[in-house]
């Protein structure tokens, strides 16, 4: 594609890269465009690089990319101008069932993800970006799974105050730590406030006011034992009104049937020893 983008001003920077305001010379459309600052390091390359490749899978709800370039001497990608800013910007403003659509079209959106068999790596309220129309997309992935490189030693991912504990101990990045980075998200978008490590995810401690499905969704998000945690599916059921113990009571069914069918498999497979 020939088109050339004019670079107009700076916008933002984050961990590892400066994000530019640029216009398209095709056809004048405002776009973003994300270099990578750390152009020089071999690790930030390749991060960088699983970046690209995970957004250019098109997976609804997440960020497009209109076109990159990874081999020249500073990496970048163009990306579409999402003039509602980032979430973090509506944190602590939002009515109950602007938060319940929030929390719900993230989850569907990181259910795709997962789906995919991608971890995020990543999920806080500024990489959460709003269009015009009060679409969501999901930006900044740094991704682990398949057809992603495991997450290199120098980084295992995550934010502080929205990483996992696991991941603050140094364990790669999961579906499950995004669940953890999801509840963290919910709950700075719910009470206006940063979330900080350690801390209890209960929004009614801090006197915010919010519907028993919000408030149980954060809190079981945030569980320090990555198994305790829902995983999407069961998060978007809460978020649908289902309670914790019907969820477990379908977790134990599942264990009950898959267990069954396992020992049935191992006695057909014995009959054919046999046999």
């Amino acid at each position: 594609m020939n088109v050339r983008v004019r670079c107009l001003g700076p916008l933002r920077s984050g961990g590892n890269a400066d994000l530019q305001i640029g216009q398209r010379s095709d056809n004048g459309e405002r776009v973003v465009v994300k270099f990578l600052r750390e152009f020089q390091s071999p690790h930030a390359r390749r991060a960088f690089a699983r970046e690209i490749r995970i957004l250019t899978r098109n997976l609804p709800g997440m960020m497009r990319i209109l076109f990159f370039n990874i081999d020249g001497e500073r990496p970048y990608y163009v990306m579409p101008l999402e003039n509602g800013g980032c979430l973090s910007q509506y944190a602590g403003r939002l009515s109950d069932a602007q938060l319940l659509a929030v929390a719900t079209n993230v989850a569907q959106s990181l259910a795709t993800l997962h789906a995919n068999h991608v971890a995020h790596g990543d999920i806080k309220p500024d990489n959460i970006l709003v269009s015009r129309d009060g679409k969501l997309r999901i930006a900044d992935p740094l991704g682990n799974g398949i057809g992603c490189t495991v997450i290199f030693s120098q980084n295992h991912g995550g934010t502080p105050g929205y990483w996992a504990p696991e991941i603050l101990r140094g364990k790669p990045i999961s579906q499950a730590s995004d669940i953890y980075s999801y509840g963290a998200m919910l709950y700075h978008v719910v009470t206006g406030q940063k979330p900080l490590d350690g801390q209890r995810y209960d929004v009614s401690l801090q006197h915010v006011n919010r519907t028993p499905t919000i408030r149980e969704t954060i809190i079981r998000c945030c569980q320090n034992d990555p198994t305790a945690r829902p995983n999407i599916q069961e998060v978007l059921r809460l978020l649908k009104g289902d309670s914790w113990s019907q969820i477990e009571k379908a977790r134990q069914e599942m264990q009950q049937f898959t267990g069954v069918l396992a020992t049935g498999l191992l006695g057909l497979l014995g009959l054919a020893l046999v046999g």
